[in-house]
């Protein structure tokens, strides 16, 4: 078997199809109580964060976290007559995406 490709050397387009191909297994998406709490606020519902994960695109570029040492990428996706947006932290250590907020902007 060939090396793993950290998720820190990997390009956008590669980021967002392990994200999606991740996030086919609801079991392996963690929801932080900061989510959670964004998510009751926005009345967004689980299957709308699963459905930005498994569909959603990532425009914008990963950032870094250096005190955590995670990269925080944000998927988007526009369904139910607005955008939503997941942030999730990605981590070599742990091969589960954690998200980090949901935000929306309706249209």
């Amino acid at each position: 078997m060939g090396a793993k490709l950290s998720s820190h050397n990997m390009s956008n387009l590669q980021l967002q199809a392990h994200i999606r191909r991740t996030a086919q297994d609801s079991a392996r998406v963690v929801i932080t109580s900061h989510a959670l709490a964004r998510m009751e606020q926005r009345s967004v519902i689980d299957w709308e964060v699963y459905a930005c994960l498994k569909m959603g695109i990532m425009e914008r570029p990963p950032r870094r976290d250096r005190l955590r040492g995670t990269l925080k990428c944000t998927m988007e996706h526009f369904g139910s007559g607005r955008n939503l947006a997941v942030a999730v932290a990605l981590d070599d250590a742990d091969p589960d995406l954690v998200v980090v907020t949901v935000m929306t902007r309706r249209t």
